[in-house]
């Protein structure tokens, strides 16, 4: 804790000697000055501080006028104001230009520790946070935003994955990270500096997925009206992510396994086999080894694509990371459009613990980014902020009536409606929401005799 820094302001000497003992007593390192101006001389001078707890009533500078000057001159500063009875009315108006927290005296000195707490928490999670976006651009760890147990083994398998050119298979829900967890295992790989290739082989017809994945030779068909080298060809070097691969067509799958086994494609139109040096990552939301055991993906091809298998765990299987991720969008969305939003805290966060996430970590970034492209005054996120769904969950995950886990079947039944009503019935907005394709929203929608308003 010695490097969070508080400067006590306040012209009673007693009083302010007190709060230092303290503050040193648990750990933090503290000093005092009796005036505002020796406040900005100290500040002006020493090495940062991270808090600034003062008195409002000062002398010929008042505790108002240093938050403004601090606010000017040192914007990282978080303050806290003392105040007496009668002047709560100023405290409260001070919280309305910029203060992070108050204090009535005489104060009991727990609260006073459990302010200066908070302000400690959300400095930590910041400086995680920054250090985490540091990784992410400099790509020199994982790109994956977590402290979760939950996540160590797919820590561990990635950096397996990425000591080798195996073939890995990537399966999770939608919206839990499975692009982002392929993409890590490329850019820690021997591959890095190659190009990083994706397909959502759900996306687009068979015939369509064979020309983009193998390429195609002018007037093999009509509308090829010039050559087209394919998606294996342009990830040369580097690496190829077939997502959503339980979506192929069993015909495109033998295309796929021969390619894999030969090290070559043949482009649609083309009589001669090309060499291809490609590594072939997968993943999947679906149940591959059900579907291999109904005959709906071939087993010869599964094996060789599971080399290396990584379980993304969903959102609600990773509550740690929960205020971690949401406090990381907010400065995504801070920069983005130019906002002060603090991190999240209390009942808010509280409500996002206990939301079941169908559409996962997708879902809390779009849950946020909505946030902020509605309220154009915001600095703090409030219950009422978040959307109506969020107020009525009390549970953290969804049960059976009798209180057991779900079958497969009924939780994905549940997620899809969860999506829908997420983004109030909009068939695109859902199908982005659980990652799928509209053409398979619809049939999940059929499938499972959902109603759908309108």
């Amino acid at each position: 804790m010695s490097a969070f820094r508080i400067l006590v302001v306040d012209d009673d000497a007693d009083m302010a000697t007190s709060c230092v003992k303290l503050f040193r007593k648990h750990g933090y390192a503290a000093e005092y000055v009796t005036s505002g101006e020796a406040a900005l001389d100290t500040l002006k001078r020493s090495e940062p501080f991270h808090v600034l707890l003062t008195d409002i009533r000062l002398g010929s500078m008042d505790g108002i006028d240093l938050m403004r000057q601090c606010q000017a001159d040192f914007p990282q500063i978080k303050v806290i104001l003392m105040t007496g009875y009668g002047s709560i009315s100023n405290a409260v108006s001070a919280i309305k230009l910029g203060a992070s927290d108050y204090l009535t005296k005489p104060f009991d000195r727990d609260e006073l520790l459990e302010k200066v707490g908070k302000l400690h928490h959300i400095f930590e999670l910041e400086n995680e946070v920054s250090r985490l976006q540091q990784q992410v651009k400099e790509k020199q760890q994982f790109q994956i935003i977590s402290r979760s147990p939950a996540m160590a083994r797919v820590f561990h398998l990635i950096d397996a994955a990425s000591r080798s050119d195996c073939a890995v298979i990537i399966t999770g829900e939608s919206g839990t990270g499975k692009e982002l967890v392929a993409r890590t295992i490329h850019n820690k790989s021997a591959r890095r500096d190659r190009p990083f290739i994706s397909l959502n082989c759900g996306a687009l017809p068979t015939e369509l997925v064979e020309s983009e994945l193998f390429g195609y030779r002018k007037g093999a068909f009509t509308g090829a009206n010039r050559d087209y080298d394919g998606l294996f060809r342009a990830a040369e070097g580097g690496t190829l992510l077939l997502d959503e691969i339980t979506d192929m067509a069993l015909m495109l799958q033998v295309k796929l396994l021969r390619a894999l086994q030969e090290g070559k494609v043949r482009p649609v139109g083309e009589t001669q086999e090309l060499p291809v040096d490609v590594r072939i990552l997968t993943a999947t939301n679906q149940d591959i080894q059900q579907l291999v055991s109904e005959k709906k993906f071939r087993e010869d091809l599964y094996y060789r694509l599971k080399v290396i298998e990584i379980n993304v765990p969903p959102l609600r299987r990773r509550q740690e990371d929960i205020e971690l991720l949401t406090n990381y969008f907010i400065q995504e969305f801070n920069a983005r459009y130019n906002r002060e939003v603090q991190p999240i805290e209390g009942e808010t966060l509280e409500l996002l613990r206990n939301y079941p996430w169908p559409g996962n970590v997708r879902q809390l970034q779009h849950t946020i980014e909505s946030i902020f492209a509605i309220h154009n005054d915001l600095r703090q996120i409030l219950p009422e902020h978040l959307p109506a769904e969020f107020l009525s969950a009390k549970t953290k995950a969804p049960l059976t009536e009798s209180g057991s886990v779900p079958s497969l079947s009924e939780a994905e039944r549940r997620l899809v409606e969860q999506a829908l009503k997420v983004a109030d019935y909009n068939k695109k907005k859902a199908a982005a929401i659980l990652g799928i394709s509209r053409t398979r929203l619809y049939k999940k929608i059929a499938d499972y005799g959902i109603e759908v308003p309108g």
